[in-house]
């Protein structure tokens, strides 16, 4: 049980190649979590389970970067504002979402084999012209920002040495 510990408690201090791993897992899961947002799982449950994935996913993500960040002796802001930003990211993509999925009758004619509703988002937002594309692409780069950020601090934050061998050295 104290394995799941690093996920759920941003205290302590975390080893680079733990940290490893465990970043692996929340990004897998994060992933992962695109598929609860295709047609027929949203006809069954709504948004509220990919909401629920990526709220546990952001959390989990923010208490290995607190963890592995203090193990370097360094402050745990710039994990803080990335997490915000993917979670307004996360937020403004369940509102688009919500815009552009059909409801009602329509909805019902879903298939099983319909498999995620983030092409047909792009499609939907890169479809007109004008002003609108320049505001769909705005809106979408909002939402896919963070993701690279995100992985590139994890990158820097997996390669920060311990603050103890540090001192070491």
């Amino acid at each position: 049980m104290e394995s799941l510990a690093v996920f759920f408690s941003a205290r302590g201090r975390l080893a680079p190649r733990a940290f490893a791993a465990g970043a692996a897992v929340v990004y897998g899961t994060a992933l992962l979590s695109a598929l609860l947002i295709s047609p027929p799982v949203m006809l069954r449950a709504g948004l509220a389970p990919f909401a629920f994935v990526q709220a546990i996913a952001i959390w989990c993500w923010l208490c290995l970067h607190a963890s592995r960040l203090r193990d370097a002796g360094r402050r745990i802001g710039v994990a803080v504002a990335i997490a915000v930003l993917y979670a307004l990211a996360v937020i403004l993509f369940l509102l688009l979402v919500a815009l552009i999925m059909p409801f009602g009758d329509v909805a019902r004619t879903a298939r099983a084999d319909d498999v995620l509703a983030l092409p047909m988002l792009i499609a939907t937002l890169t479809a007109e012209t004008g002003i609108f594309a320049y505001v769909a692409a705005a809106i979408l780069a909002l939402v896919v920002a963070p993701v690279p950020m995100a992985i590139g601090f994890s990158i820097w934050t997996a390669t920060r040495p311990a603050a103890t061998s540090a001192a070491r050295a």
